[in-house]
């Protein structure tokens, strides 16, 4: 399973509704395009830093549940299976997508300095706003990001990321419904499969 391509895609690059648990409506484009402006531009500023890399995890995973409807694309990208979960199983399951969202981006992020963000143009792609980006990387080929931003509960979020074309929370929801279906349709299965994913990347802290 594929977890960390959600975050690595954007960081990477940089480094998720009829589920949604609250009312999402569009967000137009030069709002859009001033939200990502200002995220980039926060991002940026605690990659570069020469802060320890405890003090950018804090730091990033403060900025992230601001910018990112964590809760939103975790819905999403559970589809069908939020309806299988437990109530238990469903809250466990948003607080280890945050841990592993904050986790995967910090472990990604944690030698990287000199990172660039350009914000180019914004439209309108089905019901969301998409801004396109550049972000650039010393020693590495720009790369093109884009940014899907909704409105959550009065105020923009990103909801997805699209590196290369692909749909980060799309292809992190077909990596979700791989792991239940493998395992008999339990849905625990994928909690301990995150669970073990967190173990593993604070082993190599």
């Amino acid at each position: 399973m594929h977890y960390r391509r959600f975050v690595l895609g954007a960081m990477t690059a940089l480094p998720m509704l009829s589920l949604a648990p609250f009312a999402q409506a569009q967000v137009a484009p030069d709002a859009a395009k001033a939200f990502i402006t200002t995220a980039g531009q926060q991002l940026v500023a605690v990659v570069n830093s020469n802060a320890s890399t405890s003090a950018k995890a804090d730091q990033l995973q403060t900025l992230i549940n601001q910018i990112v409807a964590v809760d939103t694309v975790g819905d999403y990208v559970l589809g069908r299976y939020k309806n299988v979960a437990t109530p238990d199983q469903h809250a466990q399951f948003l607080t280890l997508f945050h841990q592993l969202l904050s986790n995967n981006i910090t472990y990604q992020i944690k030698a990287y300095q000199g990172i660039g963000f350009t914000v180019n143009s914004a439209s309108v792609m089905g019901n969301d706003t998409v801004v396109d980006t550049t972000i650039t990387r010393p020693g590495e080929a720009p790369a093109d990001v884009g940014w899907a931003v909704d409105e959550i509960a009065g105020a923009p979020k990103i909801v997805d990321v699209i590196v290369a074309g692909t749909s980060l929370r799309v292809t992190t929801r077909n990596d979700y419904a791989s792991v239940v279906i493998n395992n008999g349709g339990q849905f625990s299965a994928l909690l301990t499969a995150m669970q073990s994913q967190i173990n593993r990347i604070k082993a190599n802290e």
